[in-house]
Parts: C-alpha cells; sequence; structure tokens
C-alpha cells in the first residue's frame, strides 16, 4: 500500500483532510473515522491519521474529489466548536499509531522456575498489541526534464516508479520510467515476436467458421452512417445515454496548448486505441464482458507499451501484429475489416469516437488495475476530443482508408506459414488419393476374383456336364457286332471307348472283320466306318458257323481311355489287328 501525501487545515468548527491521489480508485474509496482516529482507502492508497483531538459525524461532514488535480477534500466538524488542534503540521507525528508497540522492561522481572505459567502474561500483550502497520509519510520529488515521458500528449512521467510493485500488470512494459521510447519500441517487437504462435494462426486461417460469424456482424456505426449520409443529423444518429452524459458532466474542465508534435502523437494515439475499441467490439458483437478490457489493453501499444507513433502506418502495422499474436481470433480479414470500421467511425466524427472513448473508459474503471490508464490516457482523450479539429479527423479518415497493409508489413513471416500449411494440406491430399485408389483398386481385385471363382465354378459345372453327355452319347452309339453279343457290349459302352467283337471264321471273313468299325470319341462326335458292311457280314454268318463261334467263344477287345490317350489311334489299331490275327491262329 502506498501512503498518500496530505494535508491538514482547521477552522473555529471544521478540520479538512486534503489527501492526494492522483492514481486512485475513486469508486471505491472507503473512510473512517473513531474520535481521533481518522483512516482511509482507495486501491492503492492507505493512510491512518491520529489526530489531536476529537471529530464527530453528525450530519454535516462531507467528501468530494477533484478530478483535475487528484486531490480527496475530507471534511469533518469539531467535538468541542472552537478547539485548536495543535501540530497538524507534524506529518510524521499523525501517522505514528496511538501508544507505543513495545512496553519498557519492568522493574522487577520475575524468573522462571519451571512450574509456573506465563500463559496470562502473552494473553495480556495480545490485547495490547497494535496491528497497525508502519507508515513512511510520502514526499514528491522532482522528476528529471530528461526522464522517459508517456500518458496523453507524453506529459507525464514517474508515476510507475511507486505504483507498479502494488499494481502488477498495469502495462507490459517493465520499468516504463526508466526506458526510452526507443527502447519501449524495441522490447515491443520482441515480445511479440515471441508471442507470434504460427499453429493458431493457420487453424483460423482454414477453420474460419468463427470469424465468418464475426465478418457478418454489423456494427451501429455503419447504420449510423446511412443515417447521417440521407441528411439526419449526427446529433440524432449518434445518441448519448444518460449514465454517458453523467460521466461527461463530471469530466475536468481543461484546456489543451499543445504544439504539432504532441497533436500528432495525440491523433496516432486515438487511432491505435480505436482499433482496440473496435477489435473487441465486433469480436463480442458488441456486448462486453470481463475480458474487453484485458483485450483493448493488448492489442493497443499505446495502452500496454506507452507507445509513440510516429506515423499512421506504423500504428495500422501495429495493430495488425497485435491482433495476431495476443487475442482469440487472429485472421488476416478479420484485421482488415476491422480497419474498415476504423475509417467509418472517423468518418462519423467527434461525437461518435466520443462515444467509443466513454466505452472504453468504462471497460477500464471495472478492471483491478488498468484503471490508472484512464488516468494516464482515456480522460483526457475525452475531455480533448470535444474540441478537435473536425476536419483533420476527415481527412484522417481519408489516409486510413487509403493505406494497404501487406502480410510482409508485419513482418511476422506470414506468406511462409501459409505456403508451408498449403503444401502440407496438398501432400496429405496427395496421400489421401493414393490410399483411396490402393483402396478401390484393391476392392476391384475383389471383385473380379469373385467373378472368376464364380465363371471356373460356372465353367467346371458345365465342363463336367458336357463329359456326362460325351460319355452318354458315345454309350448310346452301340454298334451290334454279333447278334449274340449286343447285349454284352451295350453294358459295357459306357466305360470304353472303342469296341471290337471278333469271331472265329474263315480267312475270307477275318478279311472283312478287319475292317470292323472303330468308334471315336473326339469333342461328343461318333465316327463310325463300315459299320453297314460288317453288320452284314455280321449276319450272313450261318446258324453252324455261328454255333462253333459260340462254342469256341468270343473275343472280346476292350480298349480303356486312359490306354487310347497314352497310345494313340494307330497304335490301337496295331495291337487290334494282332489280337485278331492271335485269335485267328487259335
Amino acid at each position: 500500500m502506498l501512503t498518500p501525501a496530505f494535508k491538514l487545515h482547521q477552522d473555529a468548527d471544521f478540520i479538512t483532510i486534503v489527501i492526494k491521489a492522483p492514481f486512485a480508485k475513486v469508486a471505491e474509496a472507503e473512510i473512517f473515522l473513531e474520535e481521533d482516529d481518522f483512516k482511509f482507502y482507495s486501491k492503492p492508497y492507505f493512510l491512518r491519521l491520529t489526530l489531536p483531538g476529537k471529530l464527530v459525524e453528525d450530519g454535516r461532514e462531507k467528501a468530494d474529489y477533484n478530478a483535475d488535480t487528484g486531490e480527496f477534500h475530507i471534511q469533518f466538524p469539531k467535538a468541542t466548536p472552537g478547539e485548536v488542534f495543535e501540530g497538524l503540521d507534524m506529518i510524521t507525528r499523525l501517522l505514528a499509531p496511538k501508544g507505543t508497540t513495545s512496553a519498557a522492561p519492568p522493574l522487577i522481572q520475575v524468573l522462571d522456575d519451571g512450574a509456573a505459567s506465563d500463559t496470562g502474561d502473552e494473553d495480556d500483550q495480545e490485547e495490547t498489541f497494535d496491528w497497525c502497520i508502519p507508515q513512511e509519510p510520502y514526499m514528491e520529488t522532482a522528476v528529471p526534464m530528461s526522464a522517459p515521458k508517456y500518458g496523453f500528449a507524453n506529459q507525464k512521467s514517474g508515476v510507475f516508479l511507486r505504483l507498479q510493485e502494488d499494481l502488477v500488470g498495469i502495462v507490459d512494459c517493465p520499468n516504463p520510467d526508466q526506458l526510452s521510447v526507443t527502447e519501449r519500441r524495441e522490447k515491443r517487437l520482441k515480445a511479440e515476436r515471441e508471442k507470434f504462435d504460427v499453429d493458431h494462426y493457420i487453424g483460423d486461417l482454414y477453420d474460419d467458421s468463427a470469424i465468418f460469424q464475426l465478418l457478418t456482424f454489423r456494427p451501429a456505426i455503419y447504420k449510423e452512417l446511412e443515417q447521417m449520409c440521407a441528411g439526419i443529423p449526427v446529433e440524432v444518429a449518434v445518441n448519448f445515454s444518460e449514465e454517458e452524459e453523467e460521466v461527461l458532466r463530471k469530466l475536468p474542465r481543461k484546456q489543451y496548448l499543445l504544439d504539432s508534435v504532441e497533436e500528432t502523437s495525440v491523433y496516432l494515439g486515438l487511432v491505435d486505441i480505436l482499433y482496440a475499441y473496435l477489435y473487441n467490439h465486433r469480436t463480442t458483437e458488441g456486448e462486453n464482458h470481463c475480458e474487453s478490457g484485458w483485450t483493448v489493453c493488448k492489442i493497443s501499444a499505446t495502452l500496454s507499451w506507452l507507445e509513440a507513433f510516429s506515423g499512421v502506418k506504423d500504428v495500422l502495422v501495429s495493430c495488425y501484429r497485435r491482433t495476431l499474436c495476443y487475442p482469440l481470433y487472429r485472421n488476416w480479414k478479420l484485421s482488415a475489416q476491422i480497419q474498415q470500421d476504423l475509417v467509418t467511425t472517423f468518418r462519423l466524427g467527434r461525437r461518435r469516437i466520443l462515444k467509443c472513448l466513454l466505452d472504453v473508459r468504462s471497460v477500464l474503471h471495472d478492471q483491478d488495475c488498468r484503471y490508472v490508464l484512464n488516468d494516464l490516457y482515456i480522460t483526457d482523450y475525452c475531455v480533448w476530443i470535444q474540441s478537435a479539429s473536425a476536419k483533420r479527423i476527415h481527412a484522417l479518415a481519408e489516409v486510413i482508408d487509403k493505406i494497404m497493409i501487406t502480410k510482409a508489413d508485419v513482418d511476422l513471416g506470414l506468406e511462409e506459414a501459409e505456403h508451408l500449411a498449403k503444401v502440407a494440406l496438398e501432400a496429405n491430399d496427395e496421400e489421401v488419393s493414393v490410399v483411396s485408389d490402393k483402396m478401390a483398386a484393391s476392392q476391384l481385385e475383389d471383385s473380379e476374383s469373385d467373378e472368376s471363382d464364380t465363371t471356373e465354378t460356372s465353367d467346371e459345372c458345365t465342363d463336367s456336364d458336357d463329359v456326362t453327355t460325351d460319355n452318354d452319347d458315345v454309350a448310346g452309339t452301340s454298334l451290334v457286332v454279333s447278334k449274340d453279343y449286343g447285349d454284352s457290349c451295350t453294358k459295357d459302352r459306357e466305360n470304353s471307348i472303342f469296341t471290337k467283337t471278333v469271331e472265329q471264321q474263315t480267312a475270307s471273313d477275318f478279311d472283312k472283320a478287319v475292317g470292323t468299325t472303330i468308334i471315336s470319341t473326339t469333342e461328343s462326335k461318333v465316327d463310325v466306318s463300315s459299320n453297314t458292311t460288317f453288320s452284314q457280314n455280321t449276319e450272313t454268318l450261318t446258324e453252324k458257323e455261328h454255333s462253333k463261334t459260340t462254342s469256341s467263344g468270343p473275343s472280346i477287345v476292350v480298349l480303356s481311355e486312359s490306354s487310347y490317350e497314352e497310345q494313340g489311334t494307330e497304335a490301337v489299331e496295331d495291337q487290334l489287328c494282332r489280337d485278331v490275327a492271335e485269335c485267328h491262329l487259335k
């Protein structure tokens, strides 16, 4: 806690306490009084005073805050009117708590004999112990003229020498009171490069469903611009709420005397702050939330790094870079759309800009530590913009509209990252295509294999049927060699390819018998040769000769299919002739 600078004044009836706390959170200020014990708290300040007389609360007490000087004026009536309080200028004495925090050693000390208990003594000491922290009076020291500057128009310095220890996270810049503008910029650029996440950027580039919704959101500024183009006055198109009007009444009344360099710095800082605000407005679709203050401060280098820009393009490049490094949505198209929102806002003029600044002030006011930035920047901007040049504001809108920021300008390697991502996606698509083709080919082969198996099975069945048919045809072609052995030949026709019946007869009959029919089956065809002659000769045999043949028994030559295939037709005929000759000799 910081002990603020303070002063006390008195008259016959009242004591006035003036507390200088320029960065206090006024809305949360607390004041406590009990007779001569006075306490004041407003983060990050705390003050406790022990007064030389007693005060009362009877309804005449009052307190107010001067925003111009950053001072609290607190007034209490005296318990005894006309009493003079002595030593109001003895600051150290007033800061000391009542009594003393340590007791003088006793004249008689009882030594511990091991049996006695000192619990009671400790209890007495606890009851009289003062828990108040020691306070040191704050004495303002002059800030060197060469000290680094920041704040509105770069007119402030030395603020963070005491505040940064108590208000952690106000800004990202470490030790801003010890770094020049150039040093702060170098550290900022380095921090942005380290923070940039290429995976996050590529993810938002290709998975842009949420980004598309944000891009289609239509802020109120476009409707207001349409109304102005239709001839409706800006006072009607852009309205202030009752809360905003109340804030405007409480703003300090100041006049700013700025040289050209300071004025340029103020305009460029305004561009930076409004860009950050419009990003938050679009990404939240007009509804601020608990992270809105963080978003505005992170995107605005003015608020997070106390940056002082030198050109409009430098401001836009910084805004683009930070929108691609810090917030949730990091998309190039979204950053470009915010630039168009910025152009529209400046074209609407001072009234719309003031309304945006009041919203920024409200958002930062509700933050735990960032309300200090209102005192450094936003409150002064709210006062200054009301008297800013309308002509310069419109000219600035046209300049912003003409500037085209490229991906090379932000120096984050966006083009290389997008190229690598595209190559990776194409390679992945090719791999997917190859795998898909392989799967399709495999399925086709399986299908053809199934069809081939089915065809082969069908062919086997057909071949089996053909063989059966051929055998039946061969079996159905029976050559009656003799009337007596016809039935015997018919019984053997299913298992034989060639059938030959030779009976013992005369030499002339044998010569005729040599021309016996050879039945050949090839491709289900039956070739019958000399069938008629042999049959006729057989029928002309006399009954006597037939009886002789019967008594001697016939010789039936049967050749199996395997013998026919192994020996061939000519070999079979030769063997048949030899067998017939042998039968004849017998």
